[in-house]
């Protein structure tokens, strides 16, 4: 009777067992010590960009976020479609090494979509000396800085710290 009881409460420790092992954390530790998140995230960057009578671009950071998310689709623009005028955006790690680029196109440029007086769909291009842009991309744990350069030029218009 004794073996039959001590079976059973085995069995129902076993079970606890099983069943709490399935939840886990969502950090992992490294040997080292360190942590790191494996929930994704979004990080949205805010900036303006601004050209000068000479034609050159400064561009301002406004302001970053991050969310816990994931996005559902990204269209990533690779940089040998990009034209004078586009921005390159580039993930770096702590050594500044290049993790991967996209291409911004134009925020100088915008094309609007309009219907004319015989109803008719019409776009335009508008060039503007100073605007505000966004840029939404999924975090990666080893993104530490953010660079955005001209298309033509590797030279960076700014760099900015994620973490």
């Amino acid at each position: 009777m004794q073996n039959s009881a001590t079976s059973k409460i085995t069995l129902l420790l076993l079970a606890c067992l099983w069943l709490f092992s399935g939840c886990k954390n969502s950090k992992s530790t490294f040997k080292n010590g360190t942590e790191i998140n494996s929930t994704p995230q979004i990080l949205f960057l805010n900036y303006t960009i601004e050209k000068d009578i000479n034609g050159n671009r400064t561009i301002q950071f406004i302001n970053k976020k991050v969310v816990e998310a994931k996005l559902k689709k990204q269209i990533i623009l690779p940089i040998d479609q990009g034209i004078e005028g586009d921005l390159i955006l580039s993930e770096l790690n702590k050594r500044s090494k290049i993790l991967k680029q996209q291409l911004i196109k134009n925020p100088l440029s915008r094309t609007i979509e309009f219907v004319d007086e015989s109803k008719n769909f019409k776009t335009k291009v508008i060039k503007t000396d100073k605007a505000q842009f966004s840029i939404r991309l999924q975090l990666q744990n080893r993104t530490k800085y953010i660079t955005i350069s001209n298309f033509a030029k590797i030279t960076p218009l700014i760099k900015t710290p994620i973490h």
